[in-house]
C-alpha cells in the first residue's frame, strides 16, 4: 500500500507514551473491525467447531452403540438382521388380512384408520346404497357387485336412485363376511381394507381392520368404539365387556359415570359425553359408545372417530425381521429359519406366557410366501438332533442356497385374535429368531 505522508493520533495511554500512525487509504468499519480483531474472531471459530465436531461424534457414537442389527456366521454363511432378533409379542390381536396388510405395508395410516356411522340406507332398483357420516358410500348391487364412491365436494357423491355424480371417485370393492356369531355380529370385510360392521339395525364402517372380535368381546382397538349386544330393562350392555347404559349413566368395570356435557350436531347426531372420558354418540338406530370421546371429530358435513394425530406403530402389531443370507461356500447348503422361545420368562418381567397355538406368522424368501401357525416344535424331533435345541423351536421355514448366493427373507409374527381370549389378555411370548445351516 502506499505511503501518503500524513499521521494521525492513534492512543494515548497515558500523559508519557503516545501512539502516532500513518494514515493509510479509507477502509471501511467493518475492514478494520475484522482487522484488529482477528484473533478474537478465529478463537471463537474454533470454539464453535470444536462444539459441533463434539456434537457430531457424540451422535454418530450413540446410534452406534444403539444399534440392534446382529450379525453371525453358520457354516460360512453370514447372517444379518436388521434391527436384531429378539421378539416378544404382547402387543393387539389382529386378523389375518390386517396382519398381511402391515406386512407388505399397504396400510397407509392418515386415511384407513377411524369409525363412522351410518346415516341412511335407501333402496333402489339394482340395490342399496348405504350413505356414512363422511360422505363415502357404499353400493351393494343386487347382482354382488359391491362399489365404494368417495366423497365429492363435502357432499355424496351418489344419488338416491343409484346414480354415480360425475367427477365422483368410485371403484369396486370384493367382500367376505367374517361374523361373530357369538355376539351376533356381522362383519363384512372390503377389498380396500375396510370393515363394515352391523348388530341388528345399527352400523358404522370401520376404515380399517384394527378390532378386536371374540367371543366375548368386540371393540374397535384405536378408539375403543362398542356395540350394544343386550338391552333388558332399559339396561344397555356394551360388547367391550366393562360397560352398560342404566338411565342418565354409564357403568364401566362397576363404577358410575354421569354425562357433563351433550350436543346436538348436523344430520341428527347426539352425543353425549361423561365424566370418564368416554362418550355415547346416538343416531336413530345407531348407539354407540366411545372409550376415547377425545377423538370424535366434526364439521358442518363430516363426523367421524379418529386420533388425527396418532401414527399407527406397527411393532404394536406384529414384529417384522429383515434377514439377509450370504452364502460364502462353493457348495450349495440347506438351512431353516427357526423362533426359539425363551427359557426364563421372569428375566423379562412377564409373568404369564401366552400360549404359541396363538401366534401366527408368515415368511417370503424369493418371492415365495409362508404363512402357518406357531406349533411346529422341533425341540425334540430326531431330524435335528445336531442343533442340540435346548428350549422350545419352531420351524418357520427350511430352504437351499446354491454356492455363493445372496437372498433376503422377510418374517413378520403377530397374535392371532382368531381364537384368543381375555384369560391372555396380559401375556407374552418371547424368543429369538436363528438361522441354521446344515
Amino acid at each position: 500500500m502506499a505511503k501518503t505522508n500524513k499521521f494521525h493520533v492513534k492512543e494515548i495511554k497515558d500523559e508519557v507514551n503516545y501512539t502516532v500512525e500513518e494514515e493509510r487509504k479509507d477502509r471501511s468499519p467493518i475492514y478494520w473491525f475484522l482487522k484488529r480483531n482477528i484473533w478474537l474472531i478465529y478463537g471463537i471459530v474454533m470454539f464453535i467447531s470444536i462444539i459441533i465436531s463434539t456434537i457430531t461424534i457424540y451422535a454418530v457414537s450413540k446410534n452406534i452403540k444403539g444399534s440392534t442389527k446382529v450379525e453371525y456366521s453358520d457354516n460360512g454363511v453370514t447372517v444379518t438382521f436388521d434391527e436384531g432378533n429378539n421378539s416378544i409379542l404382547n402387543g393387539t390381536p389382529i386378523t389375518e388380512s390386517y396382519a398381511s396388510k402391515l406386512f407388505d405395508g399397504t396400510l397407509a395410516n392418515d386415511l384407513n384408520k377411524g369409525v363412522v356411522i351410518r346415516i341412511k340406507e335407501t333402496t333402489f332398483e339394482l340395490g342399496t346404497i348405504v350413505y356414512y357420516s363422511d360422505k363415502t358410500v357404499l353400493i351393494k348391487y343386487s347382482n354382488g357387485n359391491y362399489v365404494k364412491v368417495k366423497a365429492l365436494n363435502n357432499d355424496y357423491g351418489v344419488m338416491d336412485d343409484g346414480t354415480i355424480k360425475s367427477g365422483a371417485d368410485s371403484k369396486n370393492v370384493l367382500f367376505e363376511y367374517k361374523n361373530n356369531e357369538d355376539l351376533k355380529i356381522k362383519l363384512l370385510y372390503l377389498s380396500d381394507g375396510t370393515v363394515e360392521i352391523t348388530k341388528d339395525n345399527l352400523t358404522i364402517l370401520l376404515r380399517n381392520e384394527d378390532l378386536t372380535s371374540t367371543k366375548e368381546n368386540f371393540i374397535t382397538n384405536l378408539s375403543g368404539v362398542s356395540v350394544p349386544i343386550s338391552n333388558n330393562n332399559d339396561s344397555i350392555i356394551f360388547s367391550d365387556g366393562k360397560s352398560i347404559k342404566e338411565g342418565n349413566y354409564i357403568i364401566v368395570d362397576g363404577v358410575k359415570h354421569y354425562s357433563v356435557k351433550e350436543e346436538n350436531i348436523h344430520d341428527n347426531i347426539k352425543i353425549i359425553y361423561y365424566d370418564n372420558g368416554y362418550a355415547e354418540v346416538i343416531h336413530d338406530d345407531i348407539d354407540i359408545l366411545v372409550e376415547k370421546s377425545e377423538h370424535i371429530k366434526y364439521d358442518d358435513n363430516i363426523f367421524e372417530i379418529v386420533d388425527g394425530n396418532k401414527e399407527i406403530n406397527i411393532k404394536d402389531f406384529i414384529d417384522i425381521k429383515n434377514i439377509e443370507l450370504d452364502n460364502k461356500n462353493n457348495a450349495d447348503i440347506n438351512y431353516i429359519v427357526v423362533l426359539e422361545e425363551t427359557a426364563n420368562y421372569a428375566k423379562h418381567n412377564v409373568s404369564r406366557r401366552l400360549p404359541n397355538e396363538y401366534i401366527d406368522f408368515r415368511l417370503t424368501v424369493k418371492d415365495n410366501n409362508t404363512e402357518g401357525t406357531l406349533n411346529n416344535n422341533i425341540k425334540d424331533s430326531k431330524d435335528y438332533e445336531g442343533l442340540e435345541l435346548k428350549t422350545n423351536t419352531y420351524l418357520l421355514y427350511s430352504g437351499k442356497l446354491s454356492s455363493l448366493e445372496k437372498t433376503d427373507v422377510k418374517v413378520g409374527l403377530w397374535i392371532s385374535y382368531k381364537n384368543i381370549t381375555n384369560e391372555y389378555m396380559n401375556s407374552a411370548f418371547i424368543g429369538t429368531l436363528k438361522v441354521y445351516v446344515r
